[in-house]
């Protein structure tokens, strides 16, 4: 993940003449709940699809969302877009298990690796920097968890803060 974002930033360094309007694809990664990297790849003028490889739930997930992309119209001098989308996830997480010895002897606990399979939810508020090929956004992407027996598998609110690279 270091090596990741060492190159993330070097490529922003190397790009200070780019514009950040009309890209296709961004890379780039996200911090908080839910963290890890991603990529998105622009479908249409307003649909896009983001690829995540995000630590969540105490295992790590590959994630796809289909986004659709809009003007926030909040201002008018700062360049938003509000997007959204729903999507699903696959990965593996180590749940801890708790063993009772009967006669209440010991008590012994184990870990086991289970599937996590579910469905993603996503909105966000994202910033284009002027001048410079870079986004920056605050995300919400709470999700369901099929094999989950933590509150019916809803995991509420998952925020992050994301940067992205766009080319």
């Amino acid at each position: 993940m270091k090596k990741n974002f060492t190159i993330l930033i070097l490529l922003m360094y190397a790009s200070f003449e780019v514009f950040s309007q009309n890209y296709t694809q961004s890379a780039g990664f996200r911090l908080g709940a839910g963290s890890g990297i991603t990529y998105r790849r622009m479908f249409d003028t307003n649909i896009s699809g983001e690829l995540m490889l995000l630590g969540q739930n105490h295992g790590t997930v590959l994630t796809f969302i289909v986004q659709k992309h809009r003007p926030a119209l909040l201002f008018n001098d700062l360049d938003m877009t509000f997007i959204w989308g729903v999507g699903a996830h696959i990965g593996v997480a180590d749940r801890y298990k708790a063993y009772n010895e009967p006669y209440g002897y010991s008590n012994s606990h184990y870990y086991i690796s289970t599937m996590q399979l579910g469905f993603d939810g996503f909105a966000a508020l994202e910033y284009q920097v002027p001048r410079y090929p870079v986004s920056l956004s605050l995300e919400c992407k709470p999700y369901f968890e099929f094999f989950d027996d933590h509150q019916f598998g809803l995991h509420l609110p998952v925020i992050a803060f994301g940067a992205r690279y766009n080319f």
